[in-house]
């Protein structure tokens, strides 16, 4: 493993019409199942160009759980291979992966990136958020960015040393800017997709018109990672407690070792060693901050995405107020 990561300079990811309806047309389909998937194409000193998507042939369970399983990997593997056969030049470039706001927030997903971008720090996950569905297309390209990847090539995630990367749960991610090839001949294919009937519910061919279920999943997602972040965060106030008690009885035996020196000088007596406190208590371990920094970044999202679902709520409730007082 690098003790130094070098950061990407391509700040750009440009993805081809066909790919993006592609992508969603899967990720849509199988709602509320998850699913991710390879990208490949190009890159060059200035963007990364995406011609290819395959999504993987099963949901994740845990997102990002593809990436690092061995399946995933012969999948990417057999893709290329194929290609370099038919004398195509692509490249695995990253991954997509529809998610529930935060959620794709994993250990599994982000080991499985950071593996990847020590490799090659051009390569990004495709993020296409499943609890905007009903009002918009939310898609996000995201890269690991140069801190987070720094402490992970450290393999150190005490306090001091994500303050000294200067990472926190705020700047995990770092991201790209996406441009679409044709985004209106995309724009004209959303807006005039077809609606069909499907059960009480009125879906487009995409299924971009129902959300449904996305609020209470939303929902459901921020308390579990709530609880878990709890969880984390009483065992690092534990540690805070015990390491305190540790210091009060360093503290007090220094205050006591003190006053025995000075007594001892008076006597005439050889002062005792102070540093003998160091073989006599030994401070607790400060636990790692690596999955308190996921889940708060997790949370910070899903609690993002409950703010704005409250404030489409109640502008709904605004406007058909002021109808029927109208009315």
């Amino acid at each position: 493993m690098p003790n130094k990561y070098e950061a990407s300079s391509i700040k750009t990811i440009s993805v081809s019409s066909s790919v993006l309806l592609s992508l969603l047309r899967h990720t849509s389909e199988h709602y509320p199942a998850l699913f991710s998937g390879a990208l490949l194409g190009f890159e060059d000193e200035k963007s990364v160009d995406i011609t290819h998507a395959f999504p993987y042939s099963y949901p994740d369970q845990y997102e990002g759980g593809s990436f690092k399983s061995r399946s995933g990997g012969q999948y990417q593997k057999d893709l290329l291979e194929s290609y370099k056969k038919l004398g195509y030049g692509v490249a695995f470039q990253g991954w997509f992966q529809s998610t529930i706001s935060g959620n794709f927030v994993t250990t599994q997903l982000v080991e499985g990136l950071a593996q990847q971008q020590l490799a090659n720090p051009n390569v990004f996950i495709l993020i296409h958020n499943m609890s905007s569905i009903g009002q918009e297309v939310a898609l996000r390209a995201l890269r690991l960015s140069s801190g987070f990847m720094s402490a992970y090539a450290d393999g150190k995630w005490k306090s001091r040393d994500l303050e000294k990367n200067k990472v926190s749960y705020l700047n995990i991610f770092e991201e790209l800017n996406l441009d679409i090839q044709n985004q209106a001949l995309v724009d004209l294919y959303l807006s005039n997709a077809p609606a069909v009937k499907l059960g009480e519910s009125e879906l487009t061919s995409l299924n971009l018109l129902s959300n449904s279920s996305s609020t209470a999943q939303l929902v459901e997602s921020l308390c579990s990672q709530v609880d878990s972040f709890n969880y984390d965060q009483n065992n690092f106030n534990y540690y805070q407690r015990q390491l305190h008690k540790e210091q009060s009885k360093i503290q007090q035996w220094k205050q006591q070792r003190k006053y025995d020196n000075l007594e001892r000088a008076k006597n005439g007596e050889k002062e005792l060693p102070t540093d003998e406190w160091k073989s006599i208590f030994r401070l607790p371990a400060e636990p790692s901050r690596y999955n308190n920094m996921l889940l708060s970044h997790s949370i910070n999202d899903l609690a993002n995405d409950a703010l704005r679902k409250c404030d489409e709520e109640l502008q709904k409730s605004f406007a058909i107020n002021q109808k029927l007082a109208a009315d």
